[in-house]
């Protein structure tokens, strides 16, 4: 398989209107995964906590047999059944494989925050770094020894602590070069801090230029009710996004008074059915998606998110 590549951060950014996310009526909260040693985890986010989107793959030397090398098979909860069977990418010897959560993000809480899915007969080292923006890096440390699980505390300066984070490296380490299967065998990433995020594009809530919700918005965030009231205590923070039409100050504001709507209106449902916090932010054009080169692409710049932060009680095991 061909390298894939990023060019510029929109491009990395538009990729992942391709993604597979969960759809929304098959997410799962509260799963149990297996290891490879046999052991069971605990996943609070189910379903949604696995790494989604690939950014970039850059396969070692020497490289797996091709079969083994669709980075896409890291994706997604983890399906392996057997050696050989291609559930899983086969990153090559020293390979470098970028994956990205974006129906979810991922925190630090006590205890491990991420789990791979590492597979096949051998165990190859690799390292591990983690972003928020795909841009700055933090080396987290080594998974090696049969260990499936790493913590990023230890690797946080403080003010990086509450920060969420999207995006996982995986660099192999070339402890295991040879075979049809050389480099680390990632079947799956998934993480245990996660929080929930929900996208939706603003055409869909708002008329152009306006900050009133649709009568059909409240059908769209209704299905987002369903979701975010399965987790009965969180903060809930939503964030307005715009193209790049129109000044930098009037984005800013039309980005907060849009979420400051959607906000509105998840209070006067969620506050009877848990205990929530909400805030509002706006990054205006701050952090598009995509080019705002055609009118396409600045659809969907235009977009609102929902991130869902649940309370320390959510992530301990039933």
């Amino acid at each position: 398989m061909k390298n894939i590549k990023l060019i510029t951060l929109c491009s990395l950014l538009s990729f992942f209107w391709s993604a597979s996310q969960v759809p929304l009526d098959h997410i799962k909260f509260k799963q149990m995964y297996r290891l490879k040693n046999n052991t069971e985890i605990y996943v609070p986010l189910g379903n949604v906590a696995f790494a989604d989107a690939i950014i970039s793959f850059k396969e070692g030397e020497p490289k797996a047999l091709k079969k083994y090398t669709n980075p896409k098979a890291a994706l997604g909860e983890p399906d392996y059944k057997k050696y050989l069977d291609q559930s899983y990418v086969s990153i090559g010897c020293k390979g470098e494989l970028i994956v990205a959560f974006t129906d979810n993000g991922f925190i630090d809480i006590e205890g491990p925050d991420l789990y791979f899915f590492e597979i096949g007969p051998s165990v190859e080292a690799f390292e591990v770094a983690i972003s928020s923006d795909a841009k700055e890096w933090i080396n987290i440390g080594r998974i090696e020894g049969g260990a499936s699980q790493i913590d990023i505390a230890s690797a946080l300066e403080k003010e990086e602590e509450k920060k969420i984070y999207y995006y996982v490296k995986i660099k192999d380490l070339a402890s295991f070069c040879s075979g049809p299967t050389a480099g680390a065998d990632i079947d799956a990433v998934g993480t245990i801090g996660a929080v929930l995020k929900l996208n939706v594009k603003a055409h869909l809530l708002f008329d152009i230029d306006s900050h009133n919700l649709k009568n059909q918005a409240l059908d769209k965030l209704s299905e987002f009710i369903d979701i975010i009231r399965k987790i009965p205590k969180a903060q809930i923070v939503i964030v307005g996004h715009t193209d790049s039409d129109a000044s930098s100050r009037y984005n800013h504001n039309l980005g907060l008074n849009r979420a400051r709507e959607v906000e509105k209106f998840l209070k006067s449902k969620l506050n009877l059915l848990g205990a929530y916090r909400f805030k509002s932010e706006s990054y205006g054009e701050q952090k598009p998606v995509a080019p705002n080169d055609t009118p396409t692409n600045k659809q969907k710049n235009r977009r609102v998110e929902i991130i869902v932060l649940p309370h320390e009680s959510f992530y301990k095991a039933p």
